[in-house]
């Protein structure tokens, strides 16, 4: 699957529910969202079920998180709804730094979550440095991060790329 399968896939999402909410989102598509107040050191989970998608999702995290979490769990409804129904996701084994999945759904909450638009308004002041923008921004350096490198293989040119950590959803885990 190719990075720009992810944006387009986004765009098709975007056009067709006129939003970015991913939780607006998963109402109009259907999922079955519940936040859980006792899962310790899982930020959120998906899964399959008699036809059905369910997203859980801690509820002890922000609001701003638990946004994150969403984006990210409907990133894998949508692009990884084949291995949703033979197992369900839960990051114990999904945020691993190797695994092209969570490296696909990552992409997906960043690309959901953040405009171009802004991005690239935001990133022409003159003092702009990475710190600056993501705070500009009220979005975590991870996000940021995955965001700036989908720009950058789009060809948008966006000179505060620094390396992607796939397992920006991993730290600082609730407990």
């Amino acid at each position: 699957m190719s990075r720009l399968y992810v944006y387009q896939a986004i765009a098709k999402l975007i056009r067709r529910h006129r939003t970015r909410d991913p939780f607006e989102l998963m109402d109009a598509m259907h999922v079955q969202v519940r936040f859980y107040y006792d899962l310790i050191g899982t930020k959120g989970f998906t899964r399959y079920f008699l036809r059905q998608y369910f997203v859980g999702i801690n509820g002890n995290l922000s609001a701003s998180e638990q946004r994150v979490v969403a984006a990210h769990e409907l990133g894998h409804i949508v692009l990884h709804a084949e291995a949703l129904k033979t197992a369900p996701l839960f990051d114990t084994a999904v945020y691993d730094k190797r695994s092209n999945t969570e490296y696909e759904a990552n992409l997906f909450a960043a690309d959901l979550l953040i405009a171009d638009e802004d991005v690239l308004t935001a990133a022409e002041g003159p003092d702009m440095d990475y710190d600056t923008l993501c705070l500009s921004m009220h979005v975590s350096a991870g996000l940021m991060n995955f965001k700036l490198r989908s720009m950058q293989k789009r060809g948008i040119d966006i000179p505060l790329v620094s390396e992607c950590d796939s397992r920006f959803l991993y730290k600082d885990s609730a407990s």
